[in-house]
């Protein structure tokens, strides 16, 4: 795998950390904590990233607001930590042989997510053409720490939305995408490539989430 070209693609929002789960967990809204609390910070960074998926979503010819809200939707939960983490753990877990591998209970280090924008790290090599299988520990870790950049991050979404549009055959027109098709491709980002698009269109609830705060993403990439 080449060298993956990601320092230039950060900026100054703060990532989502320990005690921004706290409080979003443990203090109530009164306080400044719960719902709100998360809320306030998947408004801001959208609103932080904006020229980024406006740009991002250009590129690939679909709605911005298609992108910013999967971004929306992401964005926050566990930090980045607790990924590393994971992904460490993983890492050890699997190295052993084939045959002491095969009695391994963690799950591959390549379905830990990373990134503002959770993204499976064997999704992230999908979409930039790579068999994650093929890539080395280091190789992982260096998609890891691209994904960590939020310019990176909303880049590779971009691109792996673009390609469930086109493996759905969604789009007749760039950049106009049609409500219900924004209701499918977000459940399909949301369920993954391996169901039909019968079994899509049984939960896309996900998609439909996008569809019904459409307007609120739009307000956040002006």
């Amino acid at each position: 795998m080449e060298q993956l070209s990601c320092s230039a693609s950060k900026n100054d929002h703060p990532k989502w950390g320990f005690t921004d789960l706290v409080r979003w967990k443990t203090l109530p809204s009164t306080l400044g904590g719960g719902r709100a609390y998360i809320q306030r910070f998947k408004d801001a960074w959208v609103k932080q990233n904006k020229n980024a998926i406006r740009a991002a979503a250009t590129r690939e010819g679909f709605p911005p607001e298609l992108l910013a809200g999967v971004c929306w939707i992401e964005v926050g939960g566990d930090p980045n930590s607790i990924d590393r983490i994971a992904f460490e753990v993983r890492t050890f877990d699997w190295s052993g042989p084939p045959l002491v591998d095969k009695q391994t209970v963690t799950s591959l280090p390549t379905k830990t997510s990373f990134g503002s924008v959770s993204m499976q790290l064997r999704t992230a090599a999908h979409t930039m053409g790579i068999d994650p299988a093929k890539m080395s520990s280091a190789q992982l870790r260096q998609l890891a720490n691209c994904l960590q950049q939020d310019v990176f991050n909303i880049n590779t979404v971009a691109r792996h939305l673009r390609q469930l549009i086109d493996h759905d055959k969604l789009q007749q027109t760039r950049p106009l995408l049609g409500m219900e098709q924004v209701r499918i491709v977000g459940a399909r980002y949301n369920r993954g490539i391996s169901l039909s698009l019968d079994q899509i269109k049984k939960n896309m609830s996900y998609g439909n989430f996008i569809v019904n705060f459409w307007p609120r993403f739009s307000r956040l990439l002006n």
